[in-house]
């Protein structure tokens, strides 16, 4: 308890030093040497697994992302400042929701116990057209570290081998952890393991795996 009043203080007094955002995003377009395809049943099968089973996405959607041992002391700027432990897992194929209970830890404290993550996926194509097609994962927290976040990816074809992919990954930061996320804690601890995914998602339609890697946050 000692230790999260003090975690609590410090984001407080961040707070009233400056406000912060809340919504942060990475938005990215590139193109995937693979056929529409392969990239829809890759994109299906990464929210399934998020949805479902997300234990299932560390061999190859976040391959690169795991945080690594280290003795060097946690600050709120470190790469692993930030971390979950997933628990239980609901998921209804029918309407393609999920709902898993997280643990969050901040600095190496339990800060949040059993907040739940509620998903909903959807695949949308426009009324009159027939590309590009819109996969759409929507997501809702209880209580108050996230107010909620969306992925988008929406796909369209160039030729038989190559698709257009346009990415947009969303996160709305509750109010009082959003004080905590600086730009240099999102790009150290966040924004590159949401990059990293795509880039996984790309690797994973064009070879049909994710070559394991270690990757990190770019210098700024």
């Amino acid at each position: 308890m000692r230790h999260k009043l003090i975690i609590l203080s410090l984001l407080l007094s961040t707070y009233a030093f400056a406000a912060r955002p809340q919504m942060r995003e990475v938005v990215i377009d590139t193109i995937c040497n693979a056929p529409l395809h392969d990239m829809l049943k890759t994109t299906n099968k990464f929210c399934y697994q998020f949805q479902a089973c997300p234990d299932s996405l560390f061999p190859w959607a976040y391959a690169g992302t795991a945080e690594e041992p280290t003795t060097v002391k946690k600050t709120k700027e470190s790469r692993d400042a930030i971390q979950l432990r997933y628990k239980d897992r609901v998921y209804d194929a029918k309407n393609k929701t999920g709902d898993v209970a997280i643990d969050i830890y901040v600095l190496g404290v339990r800060w949040w116990k059993d907040t739940h993550l509620g998903t909903k996926y959807r695949l949308l194509r426009p009324a009159n057209a027939q590309y590009p097609l819109t996969a759409h994962m929507t997501a809702t927290y209880s209580g108050s570290l996230l107010e909620g976040g969306d992925f988008v990816m929406r796909l369209e074809p160039i030729s038989e081998n190559q698709t257009r992919v346009h990415y947009e990954f969303r996160l709305v930061f509750g109010k009082v952890l959003s004080t905590f996320i600086s730009d240099k804690t999102w790009h150290n601890a966040i924004e590159w393991r949401l990059e990293t995914i795509l880039e996984n998602l790309v690797e994973h339609a064009e070879t049909g795996t994710v070559k394991q890697k270690q990757r990190g946050p770019k210098p700024l």
